[in-house]
């Protein structure tokens, strides 16, 4: 029997069609690796997991969702082309040359939203209550004073007349107002240096300055918190350090690629939110003991996934994104990571009496609840009740350009998308054109070369042997002939500038803005006033937009945390939150130059008699200030200027009175004066 070797076929696939075959393949796997019996999840587990997939099938839809559109601004940041475009590209057989315009323009805006944000002006301020209302004692002292006054005068004899009392007590009570404002000024200052230590201590500032960077890339951006942890304490005592255990509360950017909300919502402060975490088998252990926490379904998910993990929220971007942020992808996860979705929004009290919550917290099993829930594959491990009064989730979006009816605006890659690709096309033409046209081309004339003759190898000075044919008149042919292609480089090079031009004006982000301009003008404030003011009117709406949808809501959720909480008095409930913004860089350098001007116009005697030392040095201390200086360690106090105008007022009354003495007249009797030449003898 003959016995041969069966020859296989080798397939060649384009490079679309088998990434989109990997895409598939991964999805498969994903899905059979995360097939969950229904039938073992409990009804709070079914529900998030239900929610999850209806979310998630929203936002990967090709038509109203938005996961492509991640991929394509994260693609144009990384300035990598997509599958099918690159296999274009490498079919003609042309360099794959990216412009990056858009990542430039998004460092650009980044930068000039962080001299507002991050500089050491706040974007944000407590302002005291216009009208403080005066303590009751004060009010009694007033009146007790008020009757003491017009007692006494009774007695001297003389007459009470009712308009000096009222307008005795007007006066008092003027200045029992004035005293109120100006304390609760004081206190008012104190709180807010108190709520910056904790946006400090949280990494608010640091996920504020990450959450910039997302913002004009993608079409939203998003900022979380506060959320609290508990975190390890060194405290020292007695030269001995122990370790104890504190809440703190944390703020940090989630990525627009893990969060997930109701199809549907015009405002994202309507929805509700999961989002997607990967959690390690040390931060459950950590969780075994911590209030809230159900330790047996935690002690179920150590056991079923924390040998090899699980990954069962497989999403479509989860592959190329790994790829582009130079991560494993997910679906490998050799890491042994476990996935987390952390559920915001309302659920059934019937779930909630079915997971174990006591029935006093939820007495009406139809009605629903506003809670906080944790799921790990089939597992939920915490259920929590919405520590927010305002029943809001603690996720805050906003877009560089928002859309009216979405959560979801546009980014700088959606605004630019067309003027990216042209500008690619160009520059990709102008490398191919600089190319070929970077050195002759060479024409061999195989017919006229000696049999032996390498018409490839081309060098100076090289001797040519040819042949010629008088039968076939290819003698007047010449052998090697050389031509220069047409270099069309000076009107590409015009074409790419007109295009990066109008990236300038569309996205409202001129190249001075991105750190060419000589002086820096972006780093200080009057240079950000003067760009801001002449070209970037559309950077103030998205900063209006950043005060609006970010800081306002979210420093009021904050507001409300430490109301509920802090027992130190930090605040009253009646200070006010204000959001400054974009308007304070903008009126920086006017104010203070109206500082500087009205110091130098009170310069003067008349002026320094009407407002004293004790106004100089307020005005001092708010000029200080404002240019970056200590005022308070650079002008006295209010007490230490006081004992300074009374020890120089004692000063000026004992050299007045020894003056007095001296040139006081003399009481005895001098006997007989002659005066002798106009003198007193």
């Amino acid at each position: 029997m003959a016995t041969g070797t069966v020859r296989g076929v080798l397939r060649v696939v384009p490079p679309a069609q088998l990434n989109a075959a990997i895409k598939a393949q991964d999805e498969a796997k994903a899905q059979s690796e995360a097939a969950v019996d229904e039938t073992t999840l409990s009804s709070l587990a079914s529900f998030i997991r239900t929610q999850f997939e209806i979310f998630k099938q929203h936002r990967n839809d090709a038509a109203a969702g938005w996961s492509n559109r991640l991929l394509v601004a994260l693609r144009a940041f990384n300035g990598q082309y997509d599958a099918d475009k690159l296999a274009q590209i490498k079919q003609f057989g042309g360099s794959d040359v990216y412009a990056r315009l858009i990542a430039m323009k998004c460092r650009g805006a980044s930068s000039l939203l962080r001299d507002v944000y991050l500089s050491p002006d706040r974007p944000w301020g407590i302002d005291p209550p216009d009208d403080p209302d005066v303590p009751p004692e004060i009010l009694q002292t007033i009146a007790q004073l008020v009757g003491i006054e017009a007692q006494t005068q009774a007695q001297a004899g003389q007459p009470v007349d009712p308009s000096s009392i009222r307008d005795r007590t007007f006066s008092l009570m003027e200045a029992a107002r004035q005293a109120a404002k100006k304390k609760a000024a004081d206190q008012a200052h104190i709180a807010e240096d108190k709520i910056d230590e904790l946006l400090k201590e949280g990494n608010f500032y640091k996920a504020l300055a990450e959450f910039l960077v997302d913002l004009p890339l993608f079409p939203f951006a998003c900022i979380k918190g506060p959320v609290v942890r508990i975190v390890p304490a060194v405290v020292w005592n007695g030269g001995k350090a122990t370790v104890q255990q504190k809440p703190r509360l944390f703020w940090q950017r989630t990525s627009p690629f893990d969060i997930w909300w109701t199809p549907g919502v015009a405002d994202i402060e309507d929805a509700a939110v999961i989002e997607r975490t990967r959690v390690t088998r040390a931060d459950l252990n950590d969780l075994l003991d911590l209030p809230g926490y159900n330790r047996d379904e935690i002690i179920a998910v150590l056991d079923e996934y924390g040998r090899g993990g699980i990954n069962d929220d497989w999403d479509m971007t989860d592959a190329e994104r790994a790829i582009q942020e130079k991560r494993e992808n997910p679906n490998m996860n050799r890491s042994g990571l476990l996935s987390c979705l952390e559920y915001h929004g309302n659920v059934q009290g019937r779930m909630l009496l079915e997971y174990g919550l006591d029935p006093k917290q939820v007495p009406d099993p139809m009605r629903d609840y506003m809670v906080q829930a944790w799921l790990i594959g089939r597992h939920v491990i915490k259920v929590q009740f919405s520590p927010s009064p305002r029943k809001r989730h603690p996720y805050f979006i906003t877009s560089f350009e928002k859309v009216p009816g979405t959560p979801v605006g546009n980014g700088l890659p959606d605004i630019l998308s067309d003027i990216q690709e042209v500008a690619n096309a160009t520059l990709r033409s102008l490398v191919n054109n600089l190319s070929i046209s970077s050195g002759p081309q060479v024409v061999v004339n195989t017919d006229r070369l000696a049999p032996d003759e390498d018409g490839e190898d081309l060098y100076p000075w090289k001797r040519w042997r040819v042949t010629s044919d008088p039968m076939s008149g290819n003698s007047a042919q010449k052998p090697v002939d050389f031509f220069q292609p047409n270099s069309n480089a000076a009107e590409l090079l015009a074409t790419y500038q007109k295009f990066s031009d109008m990236a300038d004006e569309l996205s409202a982000i001129p190249k001075y803005l991105s750190g060419n301009s000589s002086g820096g003008a972006g780093r200080t404030a009057s240079g950000l006033a003067m760009l801001m003011g002449n070209a970037s009117k559309i950077l103030q709406t998205v900063a209006a937009n950043i005060d609006r949808d970010v800081f306002d809501p979210l420093l009021h959720n904050l507001f409300d945390m430490i109301m509920l909480t802090d027992s130190s008095g930090m605040l009253t409930g009646e200070e006010s939150i204000s959001v400054k913004g974009v308007n304070v860089a903008i009126q920086r350098e006017t104010e203070r130059s109206r500082q500087l001007e009205f110091l130098q116009a009170t310069a003067n005697p008349v002026d320094m008699q009407i407002i004293g030392p004790k106004g100089r040095a307020a005005v001092l201390r708010k000029v200080a200030g404002s240019i970056g200086m200590d005022g308070e360690e650079i002008v006295p106090s209010e007490e230490e200027i006081k004992a300074q105008t009374q020890a120089q007022n004692m000063a000026a009354a004992a050299a007045q009175a020894q003056g007095n003495q001296q040139s006081s007249p003399v009481t005895q009797d001098m006997g007989p004066q002659t005066r002798i030449a106009g003198g007193v003898g």
